[in-house]
């Protein structure tokens, strides 16, 4: 089966290529990989994904995104060097 003839939304693998992504198409030129659009050519040859194939595969997501850890965001603050520490006068230089 190629590319062209999957319908909008199916999910599926590229034929040939040995790690196991799982694609899903968004239109007739692109698809997506982790909610990342990617360009593809209309005659690539994939494998649509079965019902329990698509099932497992959700199952997956779930389970990853329940484990993953969300990113803490820490602000690190820097002291601003006084005028004096930093050889500038402080009413500056008049010539």
């Amino acid at each position: 089966m190629t590319f062209k003839e999957l319908q909008t939304g199916d999910y599926f693998r590229i034929l040939g290529i040995t790690t196991p992504y799982v694609y899903r198409k968004t239109s007739d030129d692109y698809c997506t990989l982790n909610d990342t659009l990617q360009p593809i050519r209309r005659h690539t040859r994939v494998k649509k994904l079965t019902g329990v194939e698509l099932i497992e595969y959700l199952a997956q997501q779930a389970t990853a995104a329940e484990h993953k850890p969300k990113p803490t965001v820490r602000l690190k603050s820097r002291p601003v060097p006084s005028r004096e520490k930093a050889g500038v006068p402080k009413y500056g230089i008049i010539s």
